[in-house]
């Protein structure tokens, strides 16, 4: 899971020097400023970076493509204080198709130098005056500085659920780290226990059965796995992009341009029911090195998928069998939507905790609770976010 770049939070009303007042579209005359930037990030033991080159390898603007990133500067006589990514996209919102952005890979000098700590809210104005329907994904806890940040402007703050489900429950039990961190080392001792007299394997193994035993009723699907998307997958959004309060644009031409067809990283998924095409998924398959959530295990992660809400069951279980197959341990996933919720814990995925958050600017919150007051239509997972890109970035 990709860190977050944690930019400054504005803790005190009074510093030695004044925001600066101008952010610009990153240009190739300013690549000596930002790298000097970096540098002054690194000097400091920060290990976060902004990318020296000003056409982004991932997402860059082109013709016809209604999604692509802006890298942004914040100057302050002709030095770099503050930098930020700016996704912008197509979406429906309401049942409208609107322009919205994403903002991330915030990075302030004030996460070095408290005189620069009025860098970091400045980044956020910018990118509002920039696009108005702006939201943040990931942000990985409450804690982090950006979290506190849009709290702190009364932003609100929704956490995108985190389904999990272990193929192989005695491995899952013994590389698990993260219920060792949380719980201290009786916790740990217990999963040793449970790992090695298998009461632990049961206990998945019957939790996975109460809520999945259904799953026989469910008719057979179709699955592809497919280079690029086409097409069908534009009517399925026409179909029914209207159907969820909020969405990003997942039309062929932005999931080509966010999955590209040469890239292997992914794979990408065309689930039918017998002649009609009624979904599609992207999934990943890895195994980190030594991860602090999930050990050694080899992680399954269905990360993006859209179809009508009434078929979210037929993809989920298809994702779930293409990764099965690839021989992962475990099979991750964070969705938003009540439909696609419901299709996880029938597939018999649990509920664990969640660090990863949802805060819209309040043009875009008062535009979805004004058709859904709840939230619980909005379709929100792994592909509104920057990763794997954020992830590549962060390791470098």
């Amino acid at each position: 899971m990709a860190r977050r770049a944690p930019g400054a939070f504005l803790t005190s009303s009074s510093f030695a020097r004044a925001a600066p007042r101008h952010a610009v579209p990153f240009a190739p005359e300013h690549v000596p400023a930002v790298r000097a930037f970096n540098e002054r990030l690194a000097g400091a033991g920060a290990p976060w970076r902004f990318p020296e080159a000003t056409v982004p390898d991932w997402l860059p603007r082109m013709e016809g493509v209604p999604v692509w990133q802006e890298f942004f500067l914040l100057l302050e006589d002709g030095a770099v204080r503050g930098a930020y990514v700016l996704k912008r996209q197509d979406a429906a919102v309401a049942g409208q198709r609107r322009r919205i952005g994403s903002f991330y890979w915030q990075l302030s000098e004030g996460a070095i130098d408290a005189r620069y700590a009025l860098v970091a809210p400045r980044l956020l104005k910018t990118a509002l005056e920039t696009e108005p329907l702006l939201f943040l994904i990931g942000m990985v806890g409450r804690d982090r500085p950006i979290a506190r940040l849009v709290r702190a402007l009364q932003w609100r703050l929704s956490v995108v659920p985190f389904y999990f489900k272990p193929l192989r429950p005695a491995r899952f039990l013994a590389e698990l780290r993260y219920g060792r961190r949380r719980a201290g080392g009786t916790a740990g001792l217990l999963l040793d226990i449970a790992a090695v007299t298998g009461a632990g394997w049961l206990g998945l193994k019957l939790a996975s059965l109460a809520v999945g035993a259904h799953l026989r009723r469910e008719p057979p699907v179709q699955i592809e796995q497919i280079d690029r998307f086409g097409n069908w997958s534009d009517a399925l959004w026409a179909a029914h992009a209207a159907r969820y309060s909020f969405v990003g644009g997942r039309d062929a031409a932005a999931l080509n341009a966010t999955y590209p067809p040469h890239s292997r990283e992914f794979v990408r998924l065309r689930i039918s029911l017998g002649d009609a095409t009624i979904g599609w998924a992207v999934v990943h398959d890895c195994q980190p090195a030594a991860s602090e959530h999930f050990g050694n295990m080899r992680v399954g992660t269905i990360v993006d998928c859209f179809a009508a809400p009434e078929h979210a069951g037929a993809v989920v279980r298809a994702s779930t069998d293409v990764l099965a197959r690839r021989s992962v341990d475990l099979v991750v996933s964070n969705q938003s939507h009540e439909a696609w919720r419901r299709a996880l814990r029938r597939a018999g995925f649990l509920r664990g905790p969640s660090s990863w958050l949802f805060a819209p600017a309040p043009s875009l919150a008062a535009l979805v609770a004004a058709d859904d007051p709840a939230g619980r239509r909005m379709h929100l997972n792994r592909g509104d976010g920057d990763w794997p890109w954020g992830a590549v970035l962060d390791a470098r």
